[in-house]
């Protein structure tokens, strides 16, 4: 069995980073089973702010195809 080293979480933030235009994602797991990840242009955001956030994904495949579009490689 493969080990995990990272988690998906780490793979989109490091995606997101490695962009031509640099953007940052935060996520919040509320215990409902879909996660929630909120992309910002800006740095210093956590998923409940300061800000609003440019997009918020309900799970890994929305903010994979998210990522994608924006230029993150996934």
């Amino acid at each position: 069995m493969a080990r995990i080293t990272k988690t998906r979480l780490e793979d989109l933030k490091e995606a997101c980073g490695q962009a031509e235009t640099p953007f940052y994602v935060s996520a919040y797991s509320p215990g409902d089973g879909v996660t929630r990840y909120r992309f910002f242009s800006k740095p210093g955001n956590t998923y409940f702010g300061p800000g609003n956030g440019d997009f918020t994904a309900l799970g890994w495949k929305e903010a994979a195809v998210y990522a994608n579009g924006r230029g993150a490689f996934i």
